[in-house]
């Protein structure tokens, strides 16, 4: 049967057990009715999260036992089940108790797991087919023929599976002791090959060591790039926020003469001047014109005053690149 998820209505989940179960749902109820009353006492209340009723105006406080939901089921096996379950608020319709679907999964595993248990050990051998067919019939057609089982939930069969499920337990536990005792025998068996592995594990730890050690170190030094970087950028703040177009104290004129300044000396890496041995009002007016067209003249003025550096500010001649031989 496919697993599903999230949550079904409670009068659904017969129709979904007849949708592809392996045994008949009604047995199957009685087996998850029987089942319920040995998890809690009748009374006490099942956690919301795997049933709750809908129509509750304050959640957790409209909960469901687990004697009403056995109840239902108890109703379920025979054919008739209740259009009510009783919940501490009254009763609520069976459509409005939500039931989580892998909670009630579980539940219906071991309840079945339960029945063919008893199956195997109440039918004699020669009913078996008769109960297999039982099992698997419609509803209607079990009426007649479905043998009356015990509960897999009775106490004794509860105690004689518990026996079982400890006596197999305790048999995988010999045969795992039993495995553990030959490999330790083998590992026992050559005090070399015992130093090998010593030697491998002390190399391999060596080598954890190491690497763990690298990596704690890239760790640092990767924190002191980011912290240098975030005390650039700290440091550039206002650089930024005055290139930013969309902030209204950056002003425009001034945005272009960084600009200006970025490629006319390449982010600051070349000097105009000596390379070109033009003066840089010309080199101003140039870039200007080349991407805004013929600049004023006091535009002109207000950038080769910003852009010449102090230096030139205190006079001197302008280096002339020297003619190239050709």
């Amino acid at each position: 049967m496919v697993g599903r998820f999230g949550r079904i209505p409670l009068n659904k989940i017969i129709a979904e057990w007849e949708d592809g179960h392996p045994i008949n749902p009604r047995l199957l109820a009685s087996e998850v009715a029987a089942l319920l009353r040995t998890l809690a006492p009748a009374d006490h209340p099942i956690h919301e999260t795997y049933a709750s009723a809908i129509l509750s105006a304050a959640p957790g406080h409209c909960t469901v036992t687990h004697g009403a939901l056995a109840d239902y089921f108890d109703g379920a096996c025979s054919g008739r089940p209740t259009a009510t379950v009783t919940t501490n608020s009254g009763p609520v319709p069976a459509a409005a108790v939500l039931i989580w679907r892998q909670w009630f999964h579980t539940l219906a595993d071991e309840a079945t797991k339960r029945a063919l248990y008893v199956a195997g050990r109440a039918i004699p051998a020669s009913d078996i087919l008769s109960f297999t067919m039982v099992a698997n019939a419609s509803p209607a057609a079990s009426q007649t023929e479905r043998p009356p089982l015990p509960s897999g939930s009775e106490p004794g069969y509860t105690s004689m599976r518990q026996r079982e499920q400890r006596r197999e337990a305790e048999r995988q536990a010999v045969e795992q002791l039993d495995a553990e005792r030959v490999a330790r025998q083998r590992a026992e068996r050559s005090d070399a090959d015992k130093e090998a592995v010593i030697a491998a594990l002390k190399a391999q730890l060596l080598l954890a060591r190491e690497e763990a050690e690298s990596e704690r170190r890239g760790r640092i030094e990767s924190d002191r790039e980011r912290t240098k970087l975030a005390e650039q950028l700290h440091d550039h703040a206002g650089i930024i926020e005055f290139m930013n177009p969309n902030n209204p104290l950056s002003p425009e004129c001034g945005r272009l003469l960084v600009v200006a300044w970025c490629e006319l000396t390449e982010n600051g890496t070349v000097n105009p001047v000596d390379e070109s041995g033009v003066g840089i009002g010309k080199l101003a007016e140039r870039w200007w014109r080349h991407r805004f067209g013929e600049p004023a003249n006091i535009v002109v003025k207000h950038l080769q005053w910003s852009l010449t550096s102090p230096d030139r500010k205190k006079g001197g001649m302008i280096a002339r690149r020297r003619p190239e031989n050709g």
